[in-house]
């Protein structure tokens, strides 16, 4: 049935009305609602304004807006009355942090846990002085909310105006965003022709982006030809038509999410492009091809005068160096076209280096350059950091498990009339469900106590956001946070970057993050619209603990450098290949975007495929394959059958995820926060993983071991009688050995169940190992003999420490001298391995499945120099026994332990007395 009015309902079948209601906040919300033939809309809650004075004495309904009556509420099917019911829970108006800080310090005192309090002060920043706009620009941003600039804007806004290129790294939350699209749309209403093209590291940040930039479009009254699809815009802006539109590879994306009629709009008309550095890369491949979609590409390249790089920090190592390459490709191209003027933009989150890893990654060092816009006084709200070591148990024994401070920490946050907003970041996407679940259950019972709410009322305090969900799903959530329906979320770092969510006040971390860069962006979520309050609960592991343990120094720690390198002879072949597709064949003044002595190496050891003439460079090898930036490997749906339908629930994931979370007999908690599923079957074929509700009082989690097995050896570097170093291929085998049950209600202890009918998830790999032979492993325990001596551990402990220290060092100093990042590579050491015949040995390997980074090549090239920068690293650290200045490293899976440090420098001194040299 529709809604219908109690008075003129007869005649006007259809209409538009207004739902009061008081429930979130005593002094009234409304919301529209428009009735159509083809269903009922619904628009956001706003506050009573004086244009709704007429409803304002009006008691919580729903009312016709051409005569003011109520509707037929008998006559509403119980799926509208769902959708008119009001979900929201009490507006946060005031939050006073200071008195939650202060509540939560004497719960730490209570429950005798360690809290350190770091304040930062308010600031309100420096504002710019009075930047000429023309009279419309000025309207548009007052229609925004925004009357004045900030320095670091003024400043962004005048260089980009004068054409230069800009690297703006400052806090979040200081309106980057706002600094380069004011000049960037001033520029695309003053030509008709000109092009902007936004560039992302994730897809969730385009969309954000594109939100945003369609509140640039004048008054609905004021537009003309516009339209609206899924993707793509088109709307006038100071009456000039703007067309901006997504583009996204559609790989993944459900039937009815495709933007494939969206993106034939932006590729004939669009004018601003937002894409993600992935889906650019194959874009690009289309430049050479007359038909299609290329000449919508070429239009769009010739007329292009702005890219803006964000999230620049995410290009760091790997990713970092292929992305360069890519941006290399798009100037090679604008020059063909004649297209010289393209201004670069890039916005970063605090790191060491913006300056020198923009130029890098553009090719623009020696050119024009970067104007850096960094330390600025940005205007940031007062903030409250808690540094949370939780206490030890009532057996005191051990620590209490963070999640038992958790419960206590959400109690004191949730009473006194208090409603925050709040964010958890947790480590993994299991604990994302299941802990978005316990915190339901626990808050509703509270809430009951001290909160107002009915105990019976069905409602989810919490809901989980990770990269499995599907879009849809990850939409609605944030909708429900922004609206106030929900209290909080329970995340994985997909909710570290970027998107704006202004309506949080509280910041949770379940453990340290693993950087700088990531803990600020993380507390960065919160303090935006006014004061937070942000609380890193630190697990029971030797690095947390060292910052429990030394708090100040933690808030001193300097930001994370970013690397790239953009001389890879493996991914430069690669890359050269593409632009030769894409231009025609033939590459002109190619030096202007490649060093020299790389791209002569390239050429030299291709000879076959390139031919060099009066400066050109003439490509005859075969029509490259565009590989991915990113080889994930298969990726997983998991679904539930429904007669001949599929309902997908998790989407997108990856081998590792599939045996440990999704194997045969799994069970686990669904995306809705109430049913539990258990695995029925995986689809090795279609990539499916079959799945069917069950009702259980238990999860479960997947025991993983890894293995590692040598293929072959590419190049054998050195061998004799004590140490052997090879380059080679290796096979890395991930395979689920068993299960446990993990009872929900924990009073039962979890159950191991082994497996014998498991598939294992493999990949092959580039390696260089190192590998003691019996007179080496003789060495090294002769080499401990006299530490050993004075330590009471054993032999076989201490030197499994010591290789430990070793390899934890080493990895330290790669990403320095290699230039890649932390997640590019992996390693691992042990005393007696199977891979080794039982004997000592140290791999370091490609992340990547296939290899092809070039990343252990220069690590065998220059392990001499990672030798003595791993002994700097250790002997110039003051502490006794090992700390994470020198050899803890926080993504140990190990847990950092066992770890010697005195025992890593006798064993790097012996290392240093065999050379890895080419086998003669």
């Amino acid at each position: 049935m529709p809604v219908i009015c109690s008075a003129c309902g007869g005649q006007r079948p259809y209409g538009d009305f207004i739902q009061i209601s008081y429930k979130a906040d005593p002094k009234g919300y409304y919301r529209k609602i428009h009735q159509r033939a083809n269903g009922i809309r619904v628009s956001e809650w706003r506050s009573l304004e004086p244009d709704t004075e007429s409803y304002i004495n009006k008691p919580s309904g729903v009312y016709c807006s051409h005569d003011r009556h109520s509707i037929l509420d008998d006559m509403l099917t119980p799926e509208e009355m769902e959708l008119l019911t009001d979900r929201r829970l009490p507006v946060q108006h005031v939050f006073d942090s200071e008195k939650l800080v202060q509540n939560l310090l004497e719960l730490g005192t209570r429950i005798r846990s360690d809290v350190h309090v770091h304040q930062i002060d308010a600031n309100q920043g420096a504002y710019a002085d009075q930047i000429l706009m023309p009279s419309w620009l000025q309207r548009k941003l007052h229609s925004l909310g925004i009357n004045k600039l900030y320095e670091h804007q003024g400043e962004a806004i005048q260089n980009i105006r004068e054409g230069r290129n800009v690297v703006l790294c400052t806090k979040t939350a200081s309106g980057k965003s706002l600094a380069y699209n004011v000049p960037i749309i001033e520029k695309l209403v003053a030509d008709p022709n000109a092009c902007a093209l936004y560039l992302a590291p994730f897809k969730a940040l385009v969309e954000d982006q594109y939100a945003h930039l369609k509140k640039w479009a004048d008054d609905v009254e004021e537009q003309g030809n516009q339209i609206s699809l899924n993707g793509f815009s088109r709307f006038s802006v100071n009456g000039q038509q703007l067309s901006v539109g997504v583009l996204h590879g559609q790989r993944n994306v459900p039937e009815h999410m495709r933007k494939d009629q969206a993106s034939s709009f932006v590729f004939s008309e669009g004018r601003y492009w937002l894409t993600n550095v992935h889906y650019l890369h194959l874009i690009l491949q289309g430049a050479g091809s007359p038909k299609g979609k290329g000449p919508g590409l070429l239009r769009f390249l010739q007329n292009l005068r702005f890219v803006v790089i964000d999230e620049l920090h995410q290009y760091s190592g790997l990713l970092g160096s292929k992305v360069s390459l890519v941006l290399r490709r798009l100037r090679m191209l604008c020059d063909r076209l004649g297209n010289k003027n393209v201004q670069f933009i890039a916005c970063s989150a605090t790191i060491a280096n913006p300056k020198y890893l923009a130029e890098e990654l553009t090719g623009m060092r020696g050119l024009k350059g970067f104007h850096e816009i960094s330390g600025v006084q940005a205007p940031v709200k007062k903030k409250a950091i808690l540094m949370w070591n939780p206490g030890l148990s009532d057996e005191e024994q051990k620590k209490r498990a963070v999640v038992s401070d958790l419960y206590e920490i959400l109690r004191t946050i949730y009473k006194d009339g208090r409603w925050p907003r709040s964010i958890i970041f947790t480590s993994n996407r299991q604990q994302a469900q299941l802990l978005s679940r316990e915190l339901n259950m626990i808050l509703r019972s509270h809430l009951h106590d001290h909160g107002g709410l009915s105990a019976d009322e069905p409602h989810e305090f919490f809901l989980p956001y990770h990269a499995y969900l599907t879009q849809e799903v990850k939409e609605r959530t944030i909708q429900k946070l922004e609206q106030g329906e929900i209290l909080g979320v329970v995340t994985t770092s997909a909710l570290e970057v970027g998107i704006d969510v202004k309506c949080l006040d509280v910041c949770i971390l379940l453990g340290y993050p693993g950087s700088q860069a990531s803990f600020w962006q993380q507390a960065g979520r919160v303090g935006r619209s006014r004061d937070g309050v942000v609380i890193m609960m630190l697990q029971e592991e030797p690095l947390q603990q060292y910052f429990a343990r030394n708090p100040e120094e933690f808030f001193k720690l300097p930001p994370e450098s970013a690397a790239i390198n953009t001389t890879n002879p493996k991914l430069l072949k690669e890359h050269l290949a593409y632009a030769a597709h894409e231009l025609g064949g033939t590459l002109t003044n190619a030096m202007n975007y490649v060093r020299s002595s790389a791209l002569r190496k390239v050429v030299a050891e291709a000879s076959d495929q390139w031919q060099q003439i009066e400066g050109k460079l003439l490509y005859h090898g075969e029509t490259p394959r565009y590989q991915t930036l990113y080889t994930m490997g298969a990726t997983y749906t998991v679904v539930t059958k429904n007669g001949w339908n599929e309902d997908i629930l998790f989407q997108s994931v990856d081998g590792r995820s599939l045996i440990r979370d999704y194997h045969v007999d799994a069970v686990f908690l669904g995306p809705d926060n109430r049913t539990f599923y258990k695995v029925k079957w995986v689809n090795g074929k279609q990539r499916k993983v079959v799945v069917e509700p069950v009702r259980t009082d238990y999860h479960t989690r997947g025991i993983v071991r890894d293995s590692i097995e040598i293929h072959d050896i590419t190049h054998p570097l050195r061998s004799d009688a004590a140490i052997k170093s090879n380059l080679g291929n290796i096979i890395v085998k991930r395979s689920t050995f068993g299960y446990k049950k993990i009872y929900n209600h924990g009073a039962t202890p979890p159950e191991t169940v082994q497996l014998t009918n498991t598939y294992p998830v493999s990949f092959q790999t580039e390696a260089f190992w190192l590998m003691w032979d019996h007179q080496g492993r003789d060495e090294l325990k002769g080499l401990l003999n006299d530490v050993l001596d004075r330590d009471t551990i054993d032999l076989e402990t201490m030197a499994e420490g010591s290789l430990h220290a070793v390899e934890h060092a080493i990895a330290s100093a790669i990403p320095a001298v290699v230039r890649c990042s932390m997640a590019d590579f992996q390693h691992t050491s042990f005393y007696s391995g199977s891979a080794l015949f039982g004997m000592p040995g140290m791999f370091f390997y490609d992340s990547q499945a296939g290899g092809g980074s070039g990343i252990v090549e220069v690590v065998a090239e220059k392990f001499g120099v990672l030798l003595e920068k791993a002994q700097q690293i250790i002997s110039s650290c003051g502490c006794s026994d090992g700390c994470p200045s020198c050899i803890q490293l926080f993504h140990c899976e190990k847990q950092n332990e066992p770890l010697h440090k005195a025992g890593a420098l006798l064993v790097l001194n012996h290392l240093q007395k065999y050379p890895v040299r080419n086998h003669s």
